[in-house]
């Protein structure tokens, strides 16, 4: 048996709002990045610690970016 795709706005829309979501967030940690991911000083944190928590951070949230337009595009 075949399934039958339908377009569906309501997911369109949830999908959208939550890009939104993700956009404005991304944009809030560029901006304070320094208080978010700066090196703290503490014995066991170094530069090459803070960056690459930063980094980390900015790679989950361009997969969550890419996922969430694939899914506008896709339902």
């Amino acid at each position: 048996m075949i399934a039958v795709i339908r377009h569906s706005p309501e997911l369109k829309g949830f999908f959208s709002v939550m890009l939104l979501l993700l956009l404005t967030a991304a944009v809030y940690m560029v901006r304070n990045r320094n208080k978010f991911f700066s090196h703290t000083g503490d014995p066991g944190d170094t530069y090459a610690s803070a960056n690459l928590r930063m980094w980390m951070v900015i790679l989950i949230l361009i997969h969550a970016i890419v996922i969430t337009t694939i899914m506008i595009f896709e339902v």
